[in-house]
């Protein structure tokens, strides 16, 4: 079994590699693992150059913490920040000695090489003997400075003489994780408005791009502005000269890697400041509205693995939805365009840029990646071949891991449902639903789905709200049901399709059953309404076998990920799905 399992696999890679090789790459192809800061580094294929390189990449970028700015010792500007015998001087040279083996790995196998770094970041060091001229009054790093400019100048020096396997840098702005890096402070760049930006890109521009001739591609991500409405974007963008290298990055969402319905689709994005956690809540989460427009060349960002949908713990098929647009975007008034296939005749669109693992924090851990696999070789093959049909992109795929082909349709029915599934259990079809009220592994209560439940009980949508989450429960059934019907050459994969499948069918009703006892509690106590105490009893009941059924599989199957959680904190306070359900338990 094993020697045919090795077989399967070695003529799936050179069918892939046949593949990609006959097409012309149309548009760059690049993926990330991304490690949780202040966690394990997480164990992938895709860290593996050569496994990208048959699966259609053309580039590798390395996570944050794998950035060259971590193994520079800045000695030709300032000896004294890492002295070779210190504690710090032997982090940044251990450091140097790893980051220097991964980016020879992948430039070995023909990958360019990038690597994601936050901005602005410098050594503690730097930042406390030049305090008065990097910083501003309330302390944080100026980019308007001309010293902080200066020190942006030199770090770029000396990352590229000290890492020439470099071919260019993705510079996030909108975050800073200093988790991993225990000898360096930062913050975001932009302190006096969205010029800051402006001065950022153009010394970025003229260091990475005129003087080296390498690529940048500066990420728009800044919750909420630069990121997802036009004004804001084309008010930085068109403030900058275009330069064949300089490119820039933005999520196929509007917000973070969310889904929900788009409930009022006439909103004029042109008219808002911001368009964050509330506005997504309310409005939706459409296509980003600012890929496609400006001057610049541009690479689409998409998550493959999923933080807030699982992790790929269950099936959830979300190529399709990317390539040709969810179903919640197909409805009347939405938009256009809504995915990547109505993007193929815009000259601005250059690249996908794949997340194939990682994102937030904690769990679900998973041990097989068969399911965000399936999502990241469908984008990488349309990025090779826009011409090339999804469903013939899943085909392959479905070849590739041995699939009989005559079960290839019941396969793709089971991963269609699955986007179906997510959208309905965990958000709405209708949107008016908190978005992050499932966040990597916790499910929490009602604290912040209360707001989102008197739109409910205003619209008089309880019933309908609460159907479709029952419904999102019918799809998991049946995803489960088809999933007994698979036969992969691999027992240990058909035995994690199964396993991953009853998963997601026990997520997506415990999700509904506390959603109805949250829901229902709330409409009693805002209302007045009676409540029906017999259904909250029999609710609760099935949401503590439903619990005991989730903890019972995780602890009968090895290849079962981790379950969610049902405590969290928020400021101190305990606000876990547990909490609410106790509350109407008492």
């Amino acid at each position: 079994m094993k020697r045919n399992r090795i077989c399967i696999n070695m003529l799936g890679s050179l069918f892939a590699a046949l593949l990609f090789c006959s097409c012309r790459q149309s548009y760059l192809v690049m993926d990330m693992v991304h490690h949780n800061p202040g966690e394990a580094l997480t164990k992938s294929e895709f860290l593996d150059p050569s496994y990208l390189k048959a699966n259609g990449y053309g580039a590798k970028v390395f996570f944050l913490f794998e950035a060259a700015q971590f193994g520079i010792d800045w000695k030709s500007w300032d000896d004294s920040l890492f002295p070779d015998t210190s504690e710090a001087g032997r982090w940044v040279a251990e450091k140097a000695h790893i980051i220097h083996s991964k980016y020879n790995d992948a430039k070995k196998e023909g990958l360019d090489v990038y690597c994601m770094l936050d901005m602005l970041v410098f050594p503690s060091a730097l930042v406390e003997k030049h305090k008065a001229e990097l910083t501003n009054e309330k302390g944080k790093i100026d980019i308007s400075k001309p010293y902080t400019q200066h020190c942006v100048r030199e770090l770029m020096k000396e990352m590229f003489d000290t890492f020439p396997q470099l071919d260019g840098l993705v510079i996030r702005t909108g975050e800073t994780y200093l988790h991993d890096a225990p000898y360096y402070v930062g913050n975001h760049p932009v302190q006096k408005g969205m010029h800051d930006h402006v001065t950022l890109i153009n010394l970025l521009r003229e260091e990475v791009c005129e003087k080296r001739n390498k690529r940048l591609f500066y990420r728009t991500w800044d919750m909420g502005k630069l990121h997802s409405l036009p004004q804001h974007y084309l008010s930085v963008t068109d403030s900058v000269e275009p330069h064949p290298n300089l490119y820039f990055s933005l999520k196929h969402t509007m917000t973070d890697f969310w889904r929900s319905g788009v409930s009022i689709p006439q909103v004029d994005y042109d008219k808002l400041d911001t368009y964050w956690l509330e506005e997504s809540g309310r409005y939706g989460v459409p296509f980003n509205p600012c890929i496609g427009i400006g001057k610049h060349p541009q690479i689409v960002e998409v998550q493959c693995q999923r933080e807030y949908e699982g992790k790929a713990a269950h099936p959830n098929y979300i190529a399709k939805g990317i390539i040709d647009g969810f179903n919640e975007f197909k409805e009347a008034g939405i938009r256009q365009p809504y995915c990547l296939n109505q993007m193929k005749n815009n000259p601005l669109p250059k690249g996908i840029w794949t997340w194939s693992r990682g994102g937030g924090w904690g769990g679900p851990y998973i041990n097989n990646e068969f399911w965000l696999e399936l999502n990241a070789h469908v984008l990488a093959g349309w990025a090779n071949d826009p011409s090339c049909s999804e469903e013939k992109l899943f085909a392959n795929f479905a070849w590739k891991k041995g699939l009989p082909e005559a079960e290839t349709e019941v396969f793709r029915k089971l991963c269609l449902l699955s986007s179906e599934g997510v959208l309905k259990g965990q958000y709405s079809a209708w949107g008016d639903v908190y978005v992050n009220w499932t966040r990597d592994d916790a499910v929490t209560g009602d604290f912040f789905l209360k707001s989102y439940f008197d739109s409910i009980i205003r619209k008089n949508k309880v019933g309908e709200y609460i159907e479709e989450k029952k419904e999102a429960v019918r799809i998991w059934k049946e995803i489960e049901r088809i999933s007994r019907t698979l036969h992969f050459p691999s027992e240990e994969l058909n035995h994690f399709v199964c396993v991953s499948s009853t998963y997601g069918r026990i997520k997506y009703e415990f999700l509904s059953v506390a959603w109805e006892i949250m829901l229902r509690g709330y409409v009693a106590g805002k209302t007045g309404a009676a409540l029906d105490e017999k259904l909250m009893a029999d609710n609760i009941r099935k949401y503590d076998s439903l619990w005991e059924e989730w903890n019972k599989l995780s602890r009968e199957n090895p290849d079962c990920p981790s379950i969610y959680k049902v405590t969290s904190s928020f400021f101190g306070g305990e606000i876990g799905v547990k909490s609410t359900v106790d509350y109407y338990r008492r």
